[in-house]
């Protein structure tokens, strides 16, 4: 269901951005309604296009195709654009009917919606869209989504279509089961990377409020909240290498019988990765969604495709991860390679790894944060430990681990090469 919303509202914007695109001169407007637009997943088609000096309006209906393994199963939406010319450009009011769609987009789409598209002399375009309230109220599952705000900003040059930057709003949603209630509140996605089938530098980013689930049996696993959950994605690319970067954070997580942990922190790095190979891949995985099923062989083109990626080499780091619970906290640090190799298949690749990788990783933590774990897994078993005692499990554990103590901090370094780990303590 949630591919179905987030997909309605990038297709009405980018239907009345990709209409709009070329109004910004005015030598393009007749040309460009007297045309049709068609590819394996779109079709546009225009008519009753009328434009003076100063107003204009013109139809359009949009056909799409959400499913390539249903090709029945379309989505149209008949449209009617007001167009005024002012001085810094155009401005497009869209008004969107349903003329065919799913129970999802019927749902959504009870009345018209209108997209607001605004284009400068120069072709940069900004549309956005805001759907109603969402309501589904079924037997098993009641559905509630606020209402969810797409905007989309673009460039029209030569005969195409640059996407700048997308972005996606929900203020709200909540999912009532017979197992419980789910409740999210204030998620945002925004990118501004991979709109265009190209490898271009950028960043994407998810934020969310909270995500919060209570079940019917409140002594359920799955009962517990989640708060101020992010992540950040930054794609870096030069002439031959591309770099991603991703962050992770969380500020708070508590589940039942489990101890609160709050500032989680992860980064993860790949860095050098081959600029041509990656695109290739990608362009695969774009491939194989506009196809039904998985071919034989486009899935082997894929392997092969990722199998180039991985023997070409790159490296690897997670620096600054963190987590803490109660008094205590707990770090790590990782860096590492992939050696170049000259594996065939994916069953040789993981046959050879432990030889193609290596790395070194250190983690820090103090005494309170296993305190805090161990008393409470005790707990939940009906059993208590004196401070001595839980003083000797970690001693224990020290030792086990080969960790450096240092007061209450303890240190563990583990350097593994040629398939072999060692600890550096």
């Amino acid at each position: 269901m949630s591919k179905l919303i987030w997909g309605l509202g990038s297709i009405v914007v980018l239907a009345t951005t990709v209409i709009g695109g070329n109004l910004y001169a005015d030598k393009g407007l007749n040309s460009y309604y007297q045309q049709n637009q068609k590819s394996n997943l779109m079709s546009l088609q225009y008519h009753n296009f009328n434009m003076g000096a100063m107003q204009g309006s013109a139809d359009w209906v949009a056909e799409f195709t959400i499913d390539p393994c249903k090709p029945k199963d379309v989505l149209i939406l008949n449209g009617t654009d007001a167009i005024k010319r002012s001085w810094n450009g155009y401005h497009i009011e869209s008004q969107i009917r349903l003329k065919q769609g799913n129970e999802i987009f019927q749902g959504l789409l009870k009345k018209p919606l209108t997209a607001q598209t605004r284009i400068d002399w120069l072709g940069v375009i900004h549309s956005s869209l805001t759907t109603p309230v969402y309501e589904k109220n079924g037997a098993d599952i009641q559905t509630r989504i606020e209402p969810m705000t797409f905007k989309l900003d673009a460039k029209s040059k030569a005969d195409q279509l640059d996407v700048l930057k997308l972005k996606f709003q929900i203020p709200g949603m909540t999912v009532n089961d017979k197992l419980g209630h789910v409740q999210m509140r204030d998620l945002e996605f925004e990118t501004n990377q991979g709109l265009n089938s190209v490898l271009d530098p950028g960043k994407t980013r998810l934020n969310i409020a909270s995500i919060q689930r209570t079940d019917r049996n409140v002594q359920q696993f799955g009962s517990g909240e989640l708060k101020d959950f992010a992540v950040l994605v930054n794609t870096g690319v030069d002439e031959h290498k591309v770099n991603f970067d991703t962050q992770i954070k969380i500020g708070e997580m508590s589940l039942h019988n489990i101890p609160s942990f709050r500032d989680f922190q992860m980064n993860m790095s790949l860095k050098a990765l081959n600029r041509q190979k990656t695109q290739a891949f990608l362009d695969l995985l774009e491939k194989n969604s506009e196809v039904c099923g998985t071919k034989k062989e486009l899935s082997q083109d894929l392997m092969n495709s990722f199998l180039a990626i991985v023997n070409d080499g790159f490296s690897f780091e997670s620096q600054n991860n963190q987590i803490k619970a109660g008094e205590g906290y707990a770090k790590a640090n990782l860096t590492g390679k992939v050696m170049p190799g000259h594996q065939s298949s994916f069953e040789s690749l993981v046959k050879m790894a432990p030889n193609l990788v290596e790395y070194q990783a250190n983690v820090e933590y103090d005494k309170q944060i296993m305190k805090t774990i161990m008393k409470n897994y005790l707990q939940q078993g009906g059993k208590t430990l004196s401070d001595q005692e839980l003083e000797q499990m970690l001693n224990g554990m020290q030792q086990s681990l080969q960790a450096k103590g240092e007061g209450d901090i303890l240190k563990i370094g583990i350097e593994y090469k040629y398939g072999e780990k060692k600890f550096l303590n």
